[in-house]
C-alpha cells in the first residue's frame, strides 16, 4: 500500500531530526517530491550508481541512504560528471532520495547504540554530546567491557561481530577495559575519547598519524574502516519502515567490504 513520501519523511525525522545533524552535514530529502506516492523502498548505505540501478530495476519510488546524495555544492547539474548523470538518472527514473547521515548517527538508538549491541555492551554515555537540545543525543559511546581483553582480542572480537574482512589496530600494550566508539569516521574525536578514560578507541578511516597520536597516549586504536560498522544502518533502516509502513515493498542493498585486498 503507497503511502506519501512526507509521511516517511516525518517518521525518519521523528526518530533523526535533521537539527540533530552536524552543521557541515546534508541530509533529508534531497531529491523528490514530498507528495509523491511510494510504495517500494530501496535501503543503501550509499547512493553509488549501481545502487541506483539497482533501485530503479526494483521499481522503487524512493532510496533511502545513510551518506548524503549531495553533500557539497553544486554549481551544474550535466552529464559531464559521474556525479550529473547520476543525479540527472535519479530525475528520470522519478527517484526520490533521502539520507540519514549524522542525525541518525546522534540519535537514541541510532548508529552508536547498534555497534554497542551488536558487540553486546551496555553504554555507559555518548561519547560527545550533541549540540541538539533533546536528551540522549551525541556522537558514539563509552562502554565497558564485562571483562579486561587484549588489543588483539577485542579487534578479532569487532571482525568476527561484523563480518569483516580484517581490521587494523594500534595497540599500547594494556589490557582493555573501558571502549570509546565513534563509527564512521573518528578523526575529530581525539580531545573526546581523552576525556573519556578509554583504554581503546574504535572507529574508522583513521591514519596513520591518528594511530600514533593514540599510542603516545597510551590509548588502543581499532581501525574497522567506514563502512564496518555503519553496515548496521541498512537492516535497521528497513526493519524501521516495515513495523512504521508495514505496506511498503523494501529492498536491501547488500552491504559488503567495499575495498579489495591483495
Amino acid at each position: 500500500m503507497a503511502v506519501k513520501l512526507s509521511e516517511i519523511r516525518g517518521a525518519l525525522e521523528e526518530m533523526a531530526p535533521l537539527g540533530a545533524a552536524e552543521e557541515w552535514d546534508n541530509p533529508g530529502l534531497l531529491l523528490g517530491r514530498t507528495e509523491r506516492e511510494v510504495a517500494r523502498v530501496y535501503v543503501a548505505l550509499d547512493a553509488t550508481r549501481e545502487v541506483a540501478e539497482r533501485a530503479i530495476e526494483t521499481g522503487a519510488e524512493l532510496l533511502l541512504t545513510h551518506h548524503p546524495v549531495i553533500f557539497r555544492g553544486i554549481k551544474a547539474l550535466n552529464d559531464e560528471s559521474g556525479q550529473g548523470e547520476k543525479l540527472l538518472r535519479f530525475l528520470r527514473a522519478d527517484l526520490s532520495v533521502y539520507s540519514s547521515h549524522t542525525n541518525f548517527d546522534s540519535c537514541p538508538g541510532g548508529m552508536g547504540d547498534l555497534v554497542c549491541r551488536r558487540l553486546g555492551l551496555g553504554k555507559l554515555s555518548v561519547l560527545e554530546e550533541s549540540h541538539f537540545p533533546q536528551q540522549g543525543f551525541g556522537i558514539g559511546f563509552v562502554a565497558e567491557l564485562p571483562e579486561e581483553r587484549s588489543c588483539r582480542e577485542l579487534a578479532a572480537l569487532v571482525k568476527e561481530r561484523f563480518g569483516l574482512p580484517f581490521v587494523q589496530f594500534y595497540d599500547a600494550g594494556r589490557r582493555i577495559r573501558r571502549i570509546a566508539c565513534c563509527p564512521g569516521s573518528g578523526r575529530g574525536q581525539f580531545a573526546a575519547v581523552l576525556r573519556s578514560h578509554a583504554d581503546v578507541f574504535l572507529s574508522g578511516d583513521m591514519g596513520h598519524h591518528e594511530g600514533l597520536d593514540y599510542l603516545e597516549e597510551g590509548i588502543s586504536l581499532i581501525d574497522a574502516g567506514h563502512y564496518g560498522l555503519e553496515q548496521l544502518f541498512v537492516p535497521y533502516m528497513a526493519g524501521f519502515l516495515r513495523e512504521r509502513f508495514p505496506g511498503l515493498e523494501l529492498f536491501t542493498e547488500e552491504t559488503h567490504f567495499p575495498a579489495e585486498l591483495v
